[in-house]
């Protein structure tokens, strides 16, 4: 069986996943902040833990809009549809995903852990550290 990083498919535009991939991140670090703010708040409920647990909340909710904008924008290049956020759609036969969490948190997490996911909708396998065939012939200069 062909390994993984030998069948996956390169993305042609990086960019949106980056930020997407970077959002999410930053998403579910600032979602541990509130459970230690939460935990702080339980542990000695005072006017500081109060503030901080509201501050927390403000954030979780700003990063998780701005993680799921960018989710938003990061299309499969094949199928068009939204890799890192879960839908009605029919998944592939050959889509993964972590049991608690839906198929777009898993390829979110995959992504950030290896730089790979495989689209949920058309089940095509993409490395985002793979150079883009088009990106390759255009930075080699022509012979002659």
């Amino acid at each position: 069986k062909v390994p993984f990083e030998k069948r996956a498919r390169s993305v042609p535009y990086k960019k949106p996943y980056v930020v997407a991939i970077l959002a999410t991140a930053c998403f579910y670090l600032v979602l541990i902040g509130l459970a230690a703010a939460l935990f702080s708040f339980f542990a000695n409920p005072d006017r500081l833990a109060g503030l901080l647990l509201a501050i927390m909340i403000v954030r979780t909710v700003i990063t998780g809009l701005a993680s799921y904008i960018s989710r938003r924008q990061a299309f499969c290049p094949l199928c068009k549809g939204t890799p890192f956020l879960d839908s009605s759609a029919h998944c592939h036969e050959k889509a993964f995903r972590f049991f608690p969490l839906n198929y777009g948190s898993s390829n979110s997490i995959r992504a950030i852990a290896c730089q790979h996911f495989r689209c949920q909708f058309c089940g095509t396998p993409f490395d985002l550290l793979k150079e883009s065939a088009s990106r390759s012939h255009q930075a080699t200069p022509p012979r002659g």
